[in-house]
């Protein structure tokens, strides 16, 4: 299983990705001052930058996208690996891998040089040393068949999923899908919800949902109310401009969240706490 994930890893390091906006603004500096082009500047970046410098330059860049997450999902349903396992990851992943592609803008591909700074933190920021008990995945997995469930078992290894989160979350992907078609958007939602609790217990949580969805009904109605200045000086200065505008997609992130939220509520209203929870 463990040169399986090496593997695994070592391809989505090495997958061809879009230079980041960010590292692009934080590379602008050291291109003046260096008066180098971009693509000799990216094969010579261990040597030019300090490591600390690396880390801030290339951190967008690995810091492991969504589909990333997902993607070692199901070498994880069995296994989690050790602390000691992930640094001799990071170890061996260093002395194989030397460089991955850039795109950057006008369709250029560009090499840039890998450190074992990039690779550790791409590692790291999997967290699959947190990923859920094997017992709590096979419960998603029943629950989710194949449709969900990566990312299911993706959201329960984020930041602030601890194990009382990750037996709470499952038990209650499970009691969704018993009621109705369970989407990945109310997944994320849910995920984002829990991961923020400490206490869930039902009362406290049905508390939380009311908190939560009375603050999106009102961001709802902020974003329908179009850009608005929070000083009239400010407003003067840039002469109006764009107030008043409303940012329809803006106003349809906010309802979908809204609507993700009302479905997690409803739920939360049939739904029975274990003696644990």
């Amino acid at each position: 299983m463990y040169e399986e994930l090496k593997t695994k890893i070592a391809t989505l390091i090495t997958r061809t990705r879009p230079i980041k906006p960010q590292t692009e603004r934080q590379l602008s500096r050291y291109l003046t001052e260096s008066s180098s082009e971009l693509e000799e500047f990216l094969r010579e970046a261990p040597k030019r930058l300090e490591e600390h410098e690396l880390e801030v330059v290339f951190s967008p860049q690995f810091t492991p996208e969504w589909e990333d997450q997902v993607a070692v999902s199901d070498l994880l349903y069995h296994w989690r690996p050790s602390r000691e396992e992930l640094d001799r990851l990071t170890r061996e992943l260093t002395g194989q891998l030397t460089t991955t592609i850039l795109e950057l803008p006008g369709q250029i591909e560009a090499e840039l040089t890998l450190d074992e700074v990039m690779i550790e933190r791409f590692v790291r920021l999997l967290r699959m040393d947190n990923a859920p008990d094997p017992s709590i995945s096979a419960q998603i997995r029943e629950a989710l068949a194949c449709e969900f469930w990566a990312d299911a078992t993706a959201l329960m290894r984020q930041r602030g999923f601890y194990p009382d989160q990750q037996h709470w979350f499952a038990r209650f992907v499970d009691h969704m899908a018993m009621h109705h078609r369970v989407t990945v958007d109310q997944l994320h939602a849910l995920a984002q919800f829990i991961a923020e609790q400490r206490a869930l217990d039902r009362d406290s949580l049905r508390e939380a949902i009311q908190s939560l969805l009375q603050a999106t009904r009102q961001s709802v109605t902020y974003a329908q109310s179009g850009r608005a200045y929070w000083s009239p000086d400010v407003a003067q200065h840039h002469h109006y401009q764009g107030q008043g505008q409303v940012d329809q997609n803006l106003v349809q992130e906010r309802q979908d969240e809204l609507a993700q939220l009302e479905v997690i509520q409803l739920d939360l209203e049939t739904f029975e706490s274990g003696p644990n929870d």
